[in-house]
């Protein structure tokens, strides 16, 4: 306190003392130990002196660190508010306007509370780097070429990359989940949104692949369906049902060589699909998985196979329908990190600012 009234005292015995040139030097070394005290009140002093003394040097200056103390308050009255986006704003452009060591502590205090979008756009960057490139043609690629034909280790490696992708996009909605005591504002609200809608075109995308695959199996197991059907009722009507059951082996045998690459390309996708670590199946395939058995394999009584016809084709039928109508929006999401970031300008220049300022948010009143 002693240290700030010999400031005002000096600065207005220079004052008085008139504008020569060596009181413009006195004035701009006072000025530039005001500046080192960290606080607003000398260093608005040193320059209301400085002003008149050279005003078209000074004058914007002073005006630049009253508009910090404006900027200060807003941010103090935000924060009372719990409004800690508008307070992180005001704070950041008073402290790099003006870094004194009250808004240094505010911006602290208020940059810590908004800290977590790092973390978030950290990995919505992860998300758009795990995305395969050129989706619309890669959709194309795999819509018009057989599902027998696809190469497994590609398509594969494409499930997989949507899954990280989705599994990134999760993250940052988690992040956003836990921090919502914080009480997240409209913006952030509209980027949250935003998220969760590129984690429906993922997953719409990823699903779409699989249901390419399944509805062509399913094609394939139709087929299957009435061939072995058909054949075994026969049998049956002619002969035991022992000897109709050991004369059909060599059909089913048949049956399962014609549908083993169907089979292995879809125990592939549900190994590649799924969310679980460890060599596990998806969801989805433990009711595709159980149709293929009841077509392929002989049923504990083999003259109840015909007569199961009709619920498994009711079965193929149904994952058909569904192969069929799910839905696919591309625009429901974006493909690109610069889009997605030109939607949400305000959250990414408030990100940009918690970028700069990532130093003394992490170290405090320490840093520099």
């Amino acid at each position: 306190m002693v240290s700030i009234v010999r400031y005002i005292f000096i600065l207005s015995i220079l004052f008085l003392v008139g504008c020569s040139r060596l009181d413009l030097h006195l004035a701009e070394k006072a000025y530039a130990q005001a500046k080192t005290t960290k606080q607003a009140e000398p260093i608005i002093a040193a320059l209301n002196t400085l002003v008149m003394l050279d005003r078209e040097l000074y004058q914007s200056k002073l005006n630049s660190a009253q508009m910090a103390l404006v900027e200060l308050q807003k941010a103090k009255s935000y924060m009372a508010e719990s409004n800690f986006y508008l307070a992180y704003l005001a704070s950041h452009k008073s402290y790099r306007t003006l870094p004194t060591k009250e808004s240094k502590s505010v911006l602290i205090q208020v940059g810590r509370k908004l800290r977590y979008l790092l973390n978030v756009q950290a990995n919505i960057v992860k998300s758009f780097q795990y995305l395969p490139k050129s989706i619309p043609a890669l959709l194309s690629k795999y819509e018009n070429k057989p599902a027998v034909e696809w190469d497994l280790i590609e398509v594969n490696s494409v499930i997989e990359q949507f899954v990280s992708s989705a599994k990134a996009i999760k993250r940052s909605l988690t992040i956003i989940e836990l921090e919502k005591g914080t009480s997240l504002s409209a913006e952030i609200k509209l980027w949250q949104l935003a998220l969760h809608s590129q984690l429906q075109m993922i997953n719409q995308i990823k699903t779409h692949l699989i249901n390419l695959a399944l509805y062509s199996s399913a094609n394939v197991l139709e087929k299957i369906n009435v061939q072995l059907t058909e054949d075994s009722a026969n049998l049956l009507s002619l002969v035991r049902e022992n000897l109709a059951e050991e004369a059909m082996r060599p059909n089913f045998i048949k049956a399962k060589k014609e549908y083993q690459p169907y089979y292995h390309l879809n125990e592939n996708l549900a190994l590649a699909s799924s969310s679980s670590r460890g060599n596990s199946h998806a969801t989805w395939y433990s009711s595709w998985h159980s149709i293929e058995v009841e077509i392929l394999e002989n049923s504990a009584s083999f003259s109840e196979y015909p007569l199961a016809f009709t619920d498994r084709a009711k079965k193929l039928s149904l994952f058909k329908d569904e192969a069929m109508t799910t839905e696919l929006n591309l625009e429901q999401g974006l493909l690109n990190l610069s889009l997605f970031i030109g939607n949400h300008q305000a959250v990414y220049s408030l990100i940009n600012k918690l970028n700069r300022d990532r130093m003394i948010l992490n170290y405090g009143e320490s840093s520099a």
